[in-house]
């Protein structure tokens, strides 16, 4: 076993390729996501297992640099291939070097582990990362990087096509999933910056009417364009007499699809566009022989609603997160700076952002 660690765009498309297809992989670990976060100022790297010149496994890292603080932050991960798990621990060990040799004050991992059936192919069973605690502490103490905590699971292994996993929904639903397409809409697959403009704003107005905050549009745009470029992404909006009134963000990784961003503008009549945006990446999983489709865990309590009234299953995984401080007096410093911004988290990223070096 071999562990690279690069940014070289030969290995990077590759790696791209491997999260695509793996189901143990997840959006978080694609390129251009760890990419995305260079708008806070924090680097970033990928770490490949490599065995007899094949890709088995490996993570990506976020690397936070904030003042003299430096973290080392793996969203989703590391994995590996069924059947290489005896080398887990062997790779905890070298990215435990690897953040020592980043003179990181911190490190941070976040497994997929889980013992429900129904996502097997997705996870490590507990009993197969049981050591975990040997090097590292249970907990987050890092909330500045998005990490996995689950799978908001839309299962359709019974089923051959969208008909018959539609025959399972309630008549209500199934009724507003069929009403967006008797009416004028316009689905548009989104290739151009502008189009995508067009969409964002859509997102951006539902933060501002729901209290929320997402990432600036600027910051956030190259990363999305980057994956519609590569066909591991895909960016739709719907259009309404000639205006966009829903839009959605999508990732292929992991062997199936996941629902990063949706929003809708409503009005009356309700066309129900927010069933249309996700009946189309139903539609799309079983164009691509997906056996299911993650249609993503959190929300406000009337998503979690929605969401659940596609069948969709919020499996959360077992004790994900680990953590070990590597320089435990920088660590308490930024404890302590980190409780003061606390109170001003909306305008961290703005500070981050400053400090680029």
């Amino acid at each position: 076993m071999e562990v690279i660690y690069t940014k070289d765009k030969e290995w990077l498309d590759k790696w791209d390729t491997y999260v695509a297809e793996k189901p143990r992989a997840s959006h978080l670990m694609t390129t251009d996501w760890l990419k995305s976060y260079s708008s806070y100022g924090f680097d970033y790297e990928v770490g490949i297992v490599i065995e007899n010149n094949k890709i088995i496994g490996g993570f990506g890292s976020v690397i936070p640099k904030v003042l003299f603080f430096k973290f080392y932050i793996i969203p989703h991960g590391p994995i590996v291939n069924k059947g290489y798990e005896y080398y887990v621990e062997a790779l905890l060990k070298d990215l435990y070097l690897r953040a020592k040799e980043l003179r990181c004050c911190y490190a941070q991992i976040s497994l997929p582990i889980s013992s429900t059936n129904k996502i097997k192919d997705h996870v490590f069973n507990p009993a197969e990362v049981k050591f975990i605690r040997n090097n590292f502490k249970s907990g987050k103490l890092f909330n500045y990087v998005y990490c996995s905590y689950g799978l908001n699971w839309m299962d359709f292994t019974e089923h051959p096509n969208t008909d018959s996993y539609l025959k399972t929904l309630s008549s209500k639903v199934r009724q507003y999933v069929r009403l967006p397409y008797k009416k004028n809409t316009e689905i548009i697959n989104v290739t151009s910056q502008i189009e995508l403009k067009k969409g964002y704003n859509v997102f951006e107005f539902n933060a501002n009417e729901l209290g929320y905050k997402i990432r600036a549009f600027k910051d956030i745009k190259d990363s999305i364009l980057g994956l519609i470029d590569s066909k591991r992404g895909f960016f739709l909006n719907i259009y309404v007499d000639g205006e966009v009134k829903a839009s959605g963000f999508y990732i292929l990784a992991g062997g199936h699809i996941t629902n990063v961003l949706a929003g809708v503008i409503k009005e009356k009549p309700d066309l129900k566009l927010g069933y249309m945006l996700q009946w189309e990446a139903v539609k799309k999983s079983f164009d691509l022989g997906y056996k299911g489709y993650n249609i993503s865990m959190g929300g406000s309590e009337g998503v979690k609603e929605f969401k659940k009234r596609f069948g969709a299953d919020a499996m959360f995984y077992e004790d994900p997160h680990f953590y070990v401080i590597l320089k435990p007096l920088m660590f308490n410093v930024y404890l302590k700076f980190e409780k003061y911004m606390k109170p001003y988290k909306s305008q961290i990223s703005r500070v981050l952002s400053k400090f680029k070096k």
